[in-house]
């Protein structure tokens, strides 16, 4: 009788690849700059601390309204903590979009068009950066906690417009994106400020919060994010919204109570 011998062999291990990663999930790079753009502030806010300055913040955030004819000069000094502090806390509910525009490019050209797309989004917050100077002379002219309260109410209450729906619902919305040429470059542009204009009408309230935020403005800059991403990600975003809401009502309340929440 012949005996027969069975050898074991092995599972092949997949070696990682991450090409084939990237091909599946090119937003992933856009999410290492929106990492980066975390451990900047982290580092910013560590180094406030230890020198015990203030952290930087948005452009005319300082501590009191700026004077009519220094108007721009907060906005245009401040851009690059905007833009920063926009990359961060929008960038995480747009890794979608720009996950949708690469995979909907020809492969030699996704980079340049989630770029394309990047760009024109940004340009929509740029442009809201630049009035954010008014808007922080309006809110410290209120005396005491009231402006945050205030701030943190019209907010509570444009959460349950039907603009807010309405804008929450074209930020999941496609785009048809050409192949190439000229009009591929046009579509990602189109694509990316229509986003960010949607964008834009959804969250421009929950961003001014920061205007009023009197202190740990990391803390707010966190949990903002959160609520931005949570209402952009959940099946069910008309529930998330009047959750928001509530919390945002939730916590005017407790700014007149307490005085100043989180200083």
């Amino acid at each position: 009788m012949a005996s027969t011998q069975t050898t074991l062999s092995r599972p092949r291990q997949r070696r990682f690849n991450a090409s084939r990663v990237l091909l599946r999930h090119p937003e992933l790079g856009a999410a290492v700059v929106i990492t980066a753009a975390w451990v900047a502030l982290l580092l910013e806010a560590y180094t406030s601390t230890r020198t015990g300055g203030a952290a930087a913040g948005m452009p005319g955030m300082g501590t009191s309204p700026a004077e009519p004819h220094d108007a721009w000069s907060p906005a245009a000094g401040g851009l690059p903590s905007w833009v920063l502090m926009t990359v961060a806390m929008m960038g995480p509910a747009t890794l979608g979009a720009i996950g949708y525009t690469g995979l909907n490019s020809l492969r030699w050209r996704r980079r340049r068009a989630m770029a394309e797309f990047s760009v024109a989004y940004l340009a929509v917050w740029v442009a809201f950066g630049l009035l954010v100077p008014a808007a922080t002379a309006v809110v410290h002219g209120i005396p005491g906690p009231g402006a945050l309260a205030l701030v943190l109410t019209v907010a509570a209450a444009w959460q349950l417009t039907p603009v807010k729906r309405r804008c929450l619902s074209g930020c999941h919305l496609g785009a048809s994106l050409p192949p190439r040429g000229w009009r591929a470059e046009k579509g990602a542009l189109r694509f990316g400020l229509r986003n960010g204009l949607y964008c834009l009408g959804t969250c421009w309230c929950l961003m001014l919060v920061m205007v009023a935020a009197p202190g740990g403005q990391l803390l707010w800059t966190a949990g903002l994010t959160g609520v931005i991403t949570a209402e952009r990600v959940v099946s069910r975003p008309r529930s998330t919204t009047r959750a928001v809401a509530v919390m945002l009502l939730f916590a005017a309340f407790a700014a007149l109570a307490t005085g100043n929440l989180l200083q």
